[in-house]
Protein backbone atom coordinates (compact mmCIF):
# COMPACT_ATOMS: atom_id res chain seq x y z
CA UNK A 1 0.00 0.00 0.00
CA UNK A 2 1.38 3.38 -1.00
CA UNK A 3 2.10 5.71 1.87
CA UNK A 4 0.08 8.88 2.08
CA UNK A 5 1.84 12.23 1.58
CA UNK A 6 3.20 13.57 4.83
CA UNK A 7 0.97 16.16 6.46
CA UNK A 8 3.60 17.52 8.83
CA UNK A 9 7.31 18.03 8.47
CA UNK A 10 9.46 16.87 11.38
CA UNK A 11 9.53 20.42 12.76
CA UNK A 12 5.78 20.86 12.40
CA UNK A 13 5.18 17.55 14.13
CA UNK A 14 7.61 18.54 16.88
CA UNK A 15 5.67 21.77 17.43
CA UNK A 16 2.51 19.72 17.80
CA UNK A 17 4.15 17.42 20.34
CA UNK A 18 5.56 20.26 22.43
CA UNK A 19 2.12 21.87 22.61
CA UNK A 20 0.73 18.81 24.40
CA UNK A 21 1.76 18.91 28.09
CA UNK A 22 3.12 15.54 29.20
CA UNK A 23 5.18 16.18 32.36
CA UNK A 24 5.62 13.12 34.52
CA UNK A 25 3.49 13.05 37.64
CA UNK A 26 0.90 15.54 36.40
CA UNK A 27 -1.16 13.66 33.83
CA UNK A 28 -1.19 10.27 32.21
CA UNK A 29 0.32 9.85 28.77
CA UNK A 30 -2.94 9.23 26.91
CA UNK A 31 -3.06 12.60 25.12
CA UNK A 32 0.49 12.48 23.79
CA UNK A 33 0.17 8.78 22.90
CA UNK A 34 -3.05 9.50 21.02
CA UNK A 35 -1.42 12.37 19.10
CA UNK A 36 1.54 10.26 18.00
CA UNK A 37 -0.74 7.38 17.12
CA UNK A 38 -2.94 9.65 15.01
CA UNK A 39 0.09 11.01 13.13
CA UNK A 40 1.37 7.51 12.43
CA UNK A 41 -2.06 6.33 11.25
CA UNK A 42 -2.54 9.36 9.00
CA UNK A 43 0.81 8.62 7.39
CA UNK A 44 0.23 4.94 6.84
CA UNK A 45 2.43 3.61 9.64
CA UNK A 46 0.94 0.62 11.44
CA UNK A 47 1.47 0.68 15.21
CA UNK A 48 0.12 -0.68 18.46
CA UNK A 49 -0.27 0.65 21.98
CA UNK A 50 0.94 -1.02 25.14
CA UNK A 51 -0.79 -0.66 28.48
CA UNK A 52 -4.44 -0.21 29.30
CA UNK A 53 -6.91 1.44 26.93
CA UNK A 54 -7.39 4.41 29.24
CA UNK A 55 -3.74 4.76 30.27
CA UNK A 56 -1.44 3.55 27.48
CA UNK A 57 2.24 3.37 28.36
CA UNK A 58 3.90 3.21 24.97
CA UNK A 59 3.57 3.06 21.20
CA UNK A 60 5.33 0.31 19.24
CA UNK A 61 6.05 0.32 15.51
CA UNK A 62 7.11 -2.86 13.67
CA UNK A 63 7.48 -5.20 16.67
CA UNK A 64 9.19 -8.57 16.26
CA UNK A 65 7.04 -11.40 14.97
CA UNK A 66 9.14 -14.30 16.23
CA UNK A 67 12.06 -15.23 18.49
CA UNK A 68 14.35 -15.47 15.46
CA UNK A 69 14.15 -11.74 14.66
CA UNK A 70 17.33 -9.73 15.28
CA UNK A 71 15.94 -6.42 16.50
CA UNK A 72 17.44 -2.95 16.52
CA UNK A 73 15.21 -0.99 18.87
CA UNK A 74 15.01 2.80 18.40
CA UNK A 75 13.64 4.44 21.53
CA UNK A 76 12.47 7.89 22.62
CA UNK A 77 10.30 9.03 25.51
CA UNK A 78 7.00 10.90 25.23
CA UNK A 79 6.71 12.09 28.83
CA UNK A 80 8.89 14.94 30.04
CA UNK A 81 10.46 16.46 33.11
CA UNK A 82 8.19 18.80 35.11
CA UNK A 83 8.07 22.46 34.10
CA UNK A 84 9.20 23.80 37.48
CA UNK A 85 8.55 27.49 38.11
CA UNK A 86 6.86 28.94 35.00
CA UNK A 87 8.07 32.40 36.00
CA UNK A 88 11.63 31.31 35.16
CA UNK A 89 10.67 30.63 31.54
CA UNK A 90 11.15 33.35 28.95
CA UNK A 91 9.09 31.34 26.45
CA UNK A 92 5.89 29.45 27.38
CA UNK A 93 6.78 25.84 28.27
CA UNK A 94 4.18 24.49 25.83
CA UNK A 95 4.22 27.37 23.35
CA UNK A 96 6.64 25.79 20.85
CA UNK A 97 8.10 29.25 20.23
CA UNK A 98 10.77 29.60 17.55
CA UNK A 99 13.40 32.29 17.98
CA UNK A 100 16.66 32.75 16.08
CA UNK A 101 16.77 29.18 14.89
CA UNK A 102 15.82 27.55 18.20
CA UNK A 103 12.52 25.90 19.07
CA UNK A 104 11.65 26.19 22.76
CA UNK A 105 9.43 24.08 24.97
CA UNK A 106 9.42 21.40 27.66
CA UNK A 107 10.37 18.08 26.13
CA UNK A 108 11.68 19.60 22.90
CA UNK A 109 15.09 18.02 23.51
CA UNK A 110 14.17 15.18 25.87
CA UNK A 111 12.90 13.62 23.75
CA UNK A 112 10.13 14.86 21.46
CA UNK A 113 12.59 15.85 18.73
CA UNK A 114 13.67 12.21 18.63
CA UNK A 115 10.02 11.11 18.43
CA UNK A 116 9.51 13.37 15.40
CA UNK A 117 12.72 12.14 13.73
CA UNK A 118 12.04 8.45 14.31
CA UNK A 119 8.41 8.83 13.22
CA UNK A 120 9.61 10.29 9.94
CA UNK A 121 11.97 7.33 9.49
CA UNK A 122 9.03 4.98 10.07
CA UNK A 123 7.05 6.87 7.43
CA UNK A 124 9.72 6.86 4.74
CA UNK A 125 12.06 3.92 5.36
CA UNK A 126 11.43 0.15 5.27
CA UNK A 127 11.99 -1.31 8.75
CA UNK A 128 12.37 -5.02 7.94
CA UNK A 129 15.10 -6.73 5.92
CA UNK A 130 14.09 -8.48 2.69
CA UNK A 131 15.99 -11.67 3.49
CA UNK A 132 17.26 -13.35 6.68
CA UNK A 133 20.93 -12.97 7.57
CA UNK A 134 22.55 -16.10 9.01
CA UNK A 135 19.09 -17.50 9.61
CA UNK A 136 17.78 -14.43 11.43
CA UNK A 137 15.54 -11.70 10.05
CA UNK A 138 16.75 -8.21 10.92
CA UNK A 139 14.08 -5.79 12.00
CA UNK A 140 14.02 -2.19 13.25
CA UNK A 141 11.41 -1.55 15.94
CA UNK A 142 10.38 1.81 17.37
CA UNK A 143 9.20 2.30 20.95
CA UNK A 144 7.89 5.65 22.22
CA UNK A 145 7.71 5.44 26.01
CA UNK A 146 5.11 7.44 27.93
CA UNK A 147 6.33 6.38 31.38
CA UNK A 148 10.06 7.11 31.40
CA UNK A 149 10.63 10.27 33.44
CA UNK A 150 8.61 8.82 36.31
CA UNK A 151 11.46 6.39 36.92
CA UNK A 152 9.06 3.48 36.51
CA UNK A 153 10.16 2.90 32.89
CA UNK A 154 6.73 1.43 32.30
CA UNK A 155 6.81 1.60 28.51
CA UNK A 156 10.03 -0.29 27.94
CA UNK A 157 9.14 -2.84 30.61
CA UNK A 158 5.77 -3.43 28.94
CA UNK A 159 7.58 -3.89 25.62
CA UNK A 160 10.13 -6.39 26.94
CA UNK A 161 7.43 -8.31 28.82
CA UNK A 162 5.56 -8.83 25.54
CA UNK A 163 8.34 -9.05 22.96
CA UNK A 164 11.51 -9.89 24.88
CA UNK A 165 14.83 -8.04 24.89
CA UNK A 166 16.24 -6.71 21.61
CA UNK A 167 19.74 -7.47 20.37
CA UNK A 168 20.47 -3.75 19.93
CA UNK A 169 18.99 -0.48 21.17
CA UNK A 170 19.71 3.15 20.28
CA UNK A 171 18.09 5.74 22.55
CA UNK A 172 17.46 9.12 20.93
CA UNK A 173 18.61 11.37 23.75
CA UNK A 174 19.94 14.69 22.44
CA UNK A 175 23.50 15.77 21.65
CA UNK A 176 25.16 15.50 18.21
CA UNK A 177 28.79 15.55 19.34
CA UNK A 178 28.82 12.36 21.38
CA UNK A 179 27.50 8.83 21.16
CA UNK A 180 26.82 7.69 24.71
CA UNK A 181 28.04 4.11 25.05
CA UNK A 182 27.64 3.74 28.80
CA UNK A 183 25.99 5.17 31.89
CA UNK A 184 26.35 5.03 35.64
CA UNK A 185 23.93 2.71 37.37
CA UNK A 186 21.96 3.35 40.54
CA UNK A 187 21.38 1.91 44.00
CA UNK A 188 18.18 3.33 45.48
CA UNK A 189 16.54 2.76 48.81
CA UNK A 190 14.61 4.49 51.58
CA UNK A 191 16.56 5.03 54.78
CA UNK A 192 14.60 5.66 57.98
CA UNK A 193 16.52 7.51 60.69
CA UNK A 194 15.05 7.35 64.18
CA UNK A 195 15.73 9.34 67.31
CA UNK A 196 14.27 10.69 70.52
CA UNK A 197 11.05 12.69 70.32
CA UNK A 198 11.31 15.83 72.38
CA UNK A 199 10.33 19.46 72.81
CA UNK A 200 12.44 21.78 70.68
CA UNK A 201 12.47 24.32 73.49
CA UNK A 202 13.54 21.90 76.23
CA UNK A 203 16.36 22.90 78.54
CA UNK A 204 18.15 19.61 77.77
CA UNK A 205 18.98 18.28 74.32
CA UNK A 206 17.99 14.63 73.80
CA UNK A 207 20.96 12.30 73.58
CA UNK A 208 19.90 10.77 70.28
CA UNK A 209 18.41 13.05 67.65
CA UNK A 210 17.22 11.89 64.23
CA UNK A 211 18.27 15.27 62.85
CA UNK A 212 21.82 14.77 64.13
CA UNK A 213 21.91 11.46 62.31
CA UNK A 214 20.74 13.18 59.15
CA UNK A 215 23.55 15.73 59.41
CA UNK A 216 26.14 12.96 59.71
CA UNK A 217 24.53 11.05 56.86
CA UNK A 218 24.79 14.01 54.50
CA UNK A 219 28.42 14.56 55.42
CA UNK A 220 29.23 10.86 55.10
CA UNK A 221 27.71 10.53 51.64
CA UNK A 222 30.32 12.97 50.38
CA UNK A 223 32.92 10.24 50.92
CA UNK A 224 31.50 7.95 48.23
CA UNK A 225 33.97 9.05 45.52
CA UNK A 226 36.82 8.10 47.85
CA UNK A 227 35.39 4.58 48.11
CA UNK A 228 34.98 3.91 44.41
CA UNK A 229 37.64 2.58 42.09
CA UNK A 230 39.59 5.36 40.35
CA UNK A 231 38.04 6.63 37.14
CA UNK A 232 39.77 5.43 33.98
CA UNK A 233 39.62 6.10 30.26
CA UNK A 234 36.90 3.49 29.73
CA UNK A 235 34.60 4.89 32.41
CA UNK A 236 35.64 8.39 33.38
CA UNK A 237 32.89 9.09 35.92
CA UNK A 238 33.09 8.32 39.64
CA UNK A 239 30.34 7.17 42.02
CA UNK A 240 28.05 9.75 43.61
CA UNK A 241 25.56 9.64 46.49
CA UNK A 242 22.62 11.94 47.18
CA UNK A 243 19.64 12.33 49.45
CA UNK A 244 16.91 13.13 46.95
CA UNK A 245 13.89 13.64 49.24
CA UNK A 246 13.01 13.88 52.92
CA UNK A 247 9.83 13.17 54.86
CA UNK A 248 9.37 13.67 58.58
CA UNK A 249 6.68 14.18 61.23
CA UNK A 250 4.05 16.79 61.89
CA UNK A 251 4.75 20.31 60.66
CA UNK A 252 5.32 21.95 63.98
CA UNK A 253 8.09 24.05 65.45
CA UNK A 254 7.68 22.50 68.89
CA UNK A 255 9.01 18.96 68.36
CA UNK A 256 12.28 17.39 67.32
CA UNK A 257 11.37 14.64 64.83
CA UNK A 258 11.50 11.04 65.97
CA UNK A 259 11.63 9.67 62.42
CA UNK A 260 13.10 10.99 59.17
CA UNK A 261 12.66 9.08 55.92
CA UNK A 262 15.27 9.76 53.26
CA UNK A 263 15.35 8.81 49.61
CA UNK A 264 18.90 7.64 48.86
CA UNK A 265 20.35 7.56 45.35
CA UNK A 266 23.87 6.17 44.91
CA UNK A 267 25.25 6.26 41.34
CA UNK A 268 27.28 3.19 40.47
CA UNK A 269 30.28 2.53 38.25
CA UNK A 270 31.84 -0.73 37.03
CA UNK A 271 34.28 -0.54 39.96
CA UNK A 272 31.66 0.46 42.53
CA UNK A 273 28.62 -1.75 42.13
CA UNK A 274 25.72 -2.95 44.25
CA UNK A 275 27.78 -4.86 46.83
CA UNK A 276 30.26 -2.00 47.24
CA UNK A 277 27.42 0.51 47.68
CA UNK A 278 25.77 -1.73 50.28
CA UNK A 279 29.00 -2.12 52.23
CA UNK A 280 29.62 1.63 52.12
CA UNK A 281 26.13 2.41 53.41
CA UNK A 282 26.31 -0.22 56.16
CA UNK A 283 29.64 1.18 57.34
CA UNK A 284 28.29 4.74 57.30
CA UNK A 285 25.24 3.80 59.36
CA UNK A 286 27.44 1.93 61.84
CA UNK A 287 29.59 5.05 62.26
CA UNK A 288 26.49 7.18 62.81
CA UNK A 289 25.16 4.75 65.43
CA UNK A 290 28.49 4.86 67.32
CA UNK A 291 28.54 8.65 67.27
CA UNK A 292 24.91 9.35 68.18
CA UNK A 293 23.65 6.22 69.90
CA UNK A 294 21.56 3.32 68.67
CA UNK A 295 18.64 3.05 71.05
CA UNK A 296 16.44 4.08 68.11
CA UNK A 297 17.88 2.00 65.27
CA UNK A 298 17.91 3.14 61.65
CA UNK A 299 16.53 0.87 58.96
CA UNK A 300 16.75 0.42 55.21
CA UNK A 301 13.91 -0.35 52.83
CA UNK A 302 14.07 -2.58 49.75
CA UNK A 303 16.86 -1.82 47.28
CA UNK A 304 16.26 -1.07 43.61
CA UNK A 305 19.48 -1.42 41.66
CA UNK A 306 20.57 -1.24 38.02
CA UNK A 307 24.29 -1.72 37.37
CA UNK A 308 26.48 0.59 35.32
CA UNK A 309 27.10 -0.46 31.74
CA UNK A 310 29.53 0.26 28.95
CA UNK A 311 29.18 -0.98 25.38
CA UNK A 312 32.63 -1.51 23.79
CA UNK A 313 33.42 1.13 21.17
CA UNK A 314 34.24 -1.64 18.71
CA UNK A 315 30.82 -3.28 19.01
CA UNK A 316 28.46 -3.24 16.03
CA UNK A 317 26.03 -0.51 17.10
CA UNK A 318 28.56 2.16 18.17
CA UNK A 319 30.57 1.59 14.98
CA UNK A 320 27.46 1.71 12.81
CA UNK A 321 26.08 4.91 14.29
CA UNK A 322 29.45 6.65 14.32
CA UNK A 323 30.17 5.81 10.69
CA UNK A 324 26.72 6.97 9.57
CA UNK A 325 27.05 10.22 11.54
CA UNK A 326 30.46 10.82 9.96
CA UNK A 327 28.98 10.52 6.48
CA UNK A 328 25.89 12.63 7.11
CA UNK A 329 27.23 15.26 9.51
CA UNK A 330 30.81 15.49 8.30
CA UNK A 331 32.31 14.61 11.67
CA UNK A 332 32.54 11.51 13.83
CA UNK A 333 30.90 11.92 17.24
CA UNK A 334 33.12 10.83 20.10
CA UNK A 335 32.13 8.04 22.46
CA UNK A 336 31.26 9.11 26.00
CA UNK A 337 29.77 7.97 29.32
CA UNK A 338 26.73 9.64 30.89
CA UNK A 339 26.20 10.34 34.56
CA UNK A 340 22.43 9.75 34.65
CA UNK A 341 21.12 6.22 34.31
CA UNK A 342 18.54 5.32 31.68
CA UNK A 343 16.76 2.35 30.16
CA UNK A 344 20.11 1.39 28.64
CA UNK A 345 21.13 0.08 32.07
CA UNK A 346 18.00 -2.07 32.22
CA UNK A 347 18.46 -3.43 28.71
CA UNK A 348 22.23 -3.97 29.00
CA UNK A 349 21.90 -6.17 32.07
CA UNK A 350 19.68 -8.42 29.95
CA UNK A 351 22.23 -8.68 27.14
CA UNK A 352 21.20 -5.82 24.82
CA UNK A 353 23.94 -3.85 23.08
CA UNK A 354 23.08 -0.20 23.82
CA UNK A 355 23.96 3.33 22.83
CA UNK A 356 22.18 5.76 25.14
CA UNK A 357 22.33 9.00 23.29
CA UNK A 358 22.93 10.66 19.94
CA UNK A 359 20.57 13.36 18.80
CA UNK A 360 19.80 16.99 18.14
CA UNK A 361 21.69 20.01 19.41
CA UNK A 362 20.02 21.31 22.56
CA UNK A 363 20.19 23.66 25.51
CA UNK A 364 18.89 23.75 29.09
CA UNK A 365 17.80 20.13 29.30
CA UNK A 366 15.19 19.81 32.12
CA UNK A 367 15.63 23.53 32.82
CA UNK A 368 13.67 26.68 31.89
CA UNK A 369 13.62 27.41 28.14
CA UNK A 370 14.65 23.93 27.09
CA UNK A 371 15.22 24.14 23.36
CA UNK A 372 16.53 22.44 20.22
CA UNK A 373 18.48 23.93 17.33
CA UNK A 374 16.29 23.42 14.29
CA UNK A 375 19.10 23.14 11.78
CA UNK A 376 20.43 20.08 13.64
CA UNK A 377 17.29 18.01 13.00
CA UNK A 378 17.88 17.05 9.31
CA UNK A 379 21.43 15.82 9.94
CA UNK A 380 20.42 13.64 12.89
CA UNK A 381 17.52 12.26 10.88
CA UNK A 382 19.88 11.44 8.00
CA UNK A 383 22.32 9.64 10.32
CA UNK A 384 19.62 7.43 11.85
CA UNK A 385 17.97 6.75 8.50
CA UNK A 386 21.31 5.64 7.03
CA UNK A 387 22.00 3.46 10.09
CA UNK A 388 18.60 1.78 9.66
CA UNK A 389 19.27 1.00 6.00
CA UNK A 390 22.75 -0.35 6.66
CA UNK A 391 21.64 -2.46 9.58
CA UNK A 392 18.95 -4.08 7.45
CA UNK A 393 21.45 -4.56 4.62
CA UNK A 394 23.62 -6.70 6.90
CA UNK A 395 26.16 -4.35 8.51
CA UNK A 396 28.40 -6.42 10.76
Amino acid sequence: MARRPVKNSMVEFLRQLIAIPSPTGSDDASAIVRTVGDWLAENGVHHQRLGSRDKPKAIVVNPPTGPGDEVLLLNACLDTAPVGDPAQWQYPPFGAVEHEGWLYGRGSADSKAAVAILSEIARTTPLTAREPLNGRLRRVTLVFDGDEHSGRFGGIKAYTAKFGFPAFCAIGYPGPRHIVVGSRGFYRTVLTLRGALGHSGSGSVPAELAMAKLQRLLAGLERVPEQGAPADECFALRPRASVTWLRTGARTYALTPAKIECGLDIRLTPGFGREAAGRFLDALLADIARETGDAHASSLGPVNCWPAFRTPAGALLPRLLQSCARETLGHAPEFSISGPSNIGNYLAMHGTQVVAGFGVEYQRLHGPDEGVKLESIPGVHAAYALAVRRFLDGYA
